[in-house]
């Protein structure tokens, strides 16, 4: 029976490429989630909740490529499925975009950091702004070239990357170790620079060099504006706890909701890495074939499968959090009953996972349907919690995301076995 199941998962290139890329990534991210524990170990609640304070802006960065690279992530694979010769010069373009930001974000970046040290005593300030720049910079190289990984050839080049990036991430959190709250960001800047790093030396299409072509920059643009909104303001959605939690509690509270934020920023981070992955494959199918509904079969497994891979790793950290918490990091023990809360969240996280093919197919009535509730939830759910249960702050904001979260995992469910059915998502005729 084994012997079976293995020749079956040799001989399926696409399970065989889906099962290594996700066990990279998988392990990429816990390696992060690692580092973010062991990094409260180090540092108090002042100092991360300084840093997390700053970063806030982070979210904000990517609404400065235009949804470019966001079109060519969805176009790509389309486009190859359809044999389109274009997306060469498709490519380019955003590339030349993507260089052409980042050096914006340089300049602009010194000259306000230069300000800040000039006009402000605040040095932990300063080079929290000088860090953010640099973040930013490499960031806008990032968003292409992960664009571009789209085929099946190139996510095992991604799973070297991670593999690597995984090593890296462990080695470069000593800097946190021996300078603290100046380590916090000398190790963010290399977790970032050394994936765009990693992302250009394994580059499938290294040798598209940048041109500007206005025509298909519009075209780009005219795709992924629209995606780009429901990205953005999905982030902009995530981000609503931490201001309600920083304009109640302050900088401190911030900060004791750091190892949650942790937990979150893992529960976003595997479903974004495996819809990295499925999103693309999905696309090319439906370019190729022109059938939304053969594409459910692989959604439905996935919303439905993806709670059961979670599960244990929610009763590890629900049984063993307390205990690690109270031994090795004391001064966080107010936020134990907070990460178990959204240890059960990442249960239900899986609609990160496959809604973002309604970008595909364009169903962008649904996608906004979707996107409206989820903007309601994260605003509305941690502030009622917080007036109607009788706990401390951070236990209500995280049970309010966890409401959220089931909600959007019921709808996405349901959304998506309406849309992929829809006349207009399957009426290409095709010889299959």
């Amino acid at each position: 029976m084994l012997k079976k199941i293995y020749h079956k998962f040799q001989s399926n290139d696409l399970i065989k490429t889906g099962s290594y890329y996700s066990l990279s990534s998988t392990i990429n991210s816990f390696s992060k989630m690692l580092v973010g524990i062991v990094i409260m170990k180090w540092l108090n609640p002042y100092e991360l909740g300084m840093w997390n304070a700053v970063s806030i802006f982070l979210a904000y960065i990517p609404f400065f490529q235009l949804g470019i690279q966001n079109g060519l992530s969805i176009e790509l694979p389309v486009l190859m499925g359809n044999n389109d010769k274009d997306y060469k010069k498709y490519i380019a373009s955003a590339r030349w975009y993507s260089y052409f930001i980042s050096i914006l974000f340089l300049l602009v970046g010194i000259v306000i950091t230069a300000l800040s040290f000039f006009f402000t005593a605040n040095l932990d300030l300063t080079l929290g702004i000088g860090t953010i720049c640099v973040i930013a910079a490499s960031t806008s190289l990032t968003l292409h070239m992960i664009s571009t990984f789209r085929t099946s050839k190139s996510f095992d080049k991604l799973t070297k990357i991670y593999s690597i990036e995984s090593i890296l991430t462990l080695f470069s959190a000593y800097f946190v170790y021996k300078f603290h709250y100046y380590g916090i960001l000398l190790f963010n800047i290399i977790v970032v620079v050394q994936h765009t790093i990693l992302l250009f030396v394994f580059s499938p299409y290294k040798d598209i060099k940048p041109d500007f072509s206005k025509a298909f920059l519009q075209k780009l643009l005219k795709r992924g504006m629209i995606i780009m909104s429901f990205y953005q303001l999905r982030v902009l959605a995530q981000s609503f706890p931490k201001w309600i939690i920083l304009s109640i509690g302050g900088v401190f509270q911030l900060g004791l909701f750091s190892p949650a934020m942790a937990l979150k920023g893992m529960m976003n981070l595997l479903p974004s890495q495996i819809n990295q992955f499925i999103q693309p494959q999905m696309g090319f199918k439906y370019g190729k074939e022109g059938k939304a509904a053969l594409l459910w079969p692989y959604m439905k497994k996935m919303i439905l499968f993806y709670p059961l891979l979670c599960l244990p790793f929610s009763i590890v950290v629900i049984a063993f959090m307390p205990y690690i918490i109270a031994t090795f990091f004391p001064k966080f023990t107010a936020s134990i009953v907070s990460i178990q809360i959204m240890s059960v969240a990442f249960i239900f996280s899986s609609y990160g996972t496959t809604h973002n093919i309604l970008y595909t197919l364009k169903a962008y009535k649904e996608a906004y349907q979707f996107l409206f509730f989820e903007l309601l939830g994260y605003a509305l759910f941690p502030i009622l919690c917080h007036w109607v249960f009788d706990v401390d702050l951070l236990s209500s904001i995280s049970i309010g995301i966890l409401i959220n979260y089931i909600f959007l995992y019921l709808f996405n469910y349901f959304l998506l076995k309406k849309v992929l059915f829809l006349e207009k998502y399957n009426t290409k005729i095709t010889d299959k």
